[in-house]
């Protein structure tokens, strides 16, 4: 069809970091094709940008949003190179400060100290920066042994221990920092898997949004198009995620992919939308203008689900 030509060519025509995953996702290419754009993203457009960005001491202001934690997320998404020397430092800098050795020896200063989500951040960000990988063991086990019975995570048990439903901002943060470790086999899949499994469940029968009691909208919020959405969930988030697992395809996942796949425009592009209050750095795209980062995302996990992407 040459509407989706058109948009594939305007992805094509955006960022570096998006373009590479399009060429990854969308049109299925080798790493030999696409690579040579995942690479400039250090050289130019919001790569450049962020690096732009670093102050004197190696790092970005710890304002909110624009502190290392939520930056260093934010470039893994993009798929920033991880051997680029200052990003390297950045990373080797926010790890040497808050995951000390003691801390990641001390389980029971981690589940009283920290939110789970953070743990789940510093876990990501080590995994695939390559820093500090019997450290970050511990962190996983830690976030593995604390899983709720109902297959999520929630960060409310450090100030309320007597919580027991999960909650689906702090599930994906830690899946975040668990699918990094277990792809950089800082620990085992198939103990990962097991446990994404059931985490995967508890978001399908959410409907990735909805109680699971009354089938009503848990918070409308979830059903916007923000990026990035930093510590937050929203359903593209979750069904972004969901694409690498097999449940993808679950057809109890038919009401939020019809949520999605309703918000295109009639161009066949999809808009950012609702920007986290805070200060960030620089603006990806325009809030409210046609977005290749939410287009790319919603077409890859519409066509990881087997509808027309």
């Amino acid at each position: 069809m040459r509407e989706a030509k058109d948009v594939i060519e305007w992805l094509l025509d955006g960022d570096p970091a998006v373009r590479w995953q399009v060429r990854r996702d969308l049109l299925g290419e080798s790493p030999s094709a696409y690579e040579a754009d995942r690479a400039r993203i250090a050289e130019e457009g919001w790569g450049r940008q962020f690096l732009e960005c670093l102050n004197s001491e190696g790092t970005w202001p710890n304002e909110r949003w624009t502190g290392p934690v939520w930056t260093l997320c934010t470039l893994v998404d993009l798929g920033f190179p991880s051997d680029e020397p200052n990003v390297q430092r950045a990373a080797e800098l926010f790890l040497e400060r808050h995951l000390t050795a003691e801390r990641a020896l001390d389980r029971s200063w981690q589940l009283k100290h920290m939110d789970l989500c953070h743990l789940g951040f510093w876990l990501r960000i080590g995994a695939y920066f390559g820093f500090y990988p019997e450290r970050l063991k511990n962190i996983a086990d830690t976030l593995l042994s604390v899983q709720f019975a109902d297959g999520g995570w929630n960060c409310r048990m450090r100030m309320k221990p007597s919580s027991r439903h999960s909650s689906f901002h702090t599930t994906f943060n830690v899946l975040g920092g668990l699918r990094e470790a277990a792809w950089t086999g800082l620990i085992p899949r198939t103990g990962f898997q097991a446990s994404e499994d059931r985490a995967m469940e508890f978001m399908v029968a959410h409907r990735m949004y909805r109680s699971d009691r009354t089938g009503e909208v848990v918070d409308q919020r979830f059903t916007h198009l923000a990026y990035p959405s930093h510590w937050h969930y929203t359903v593209l988030r979750g069904l972004d995620y969901m694409r690498l697992t097999g449940t993808i395809t679950d057809e109890r996942l038919a009401d939020p992919l019809d949520l999605i796949e309703q918000r295109r425009k009639p161009n066949g592009r999809w808009v950012v939308e609702k920007r986290i209050p805070g200060i960030s750095l620089f603006d990806l795209e325009k809030q409210g203008g046609d977005s290749r980062w939410n287009t790319l995302r919603a077409m890859r996990t519409l066509k990881a689900s087997g509808r027309s992407a």
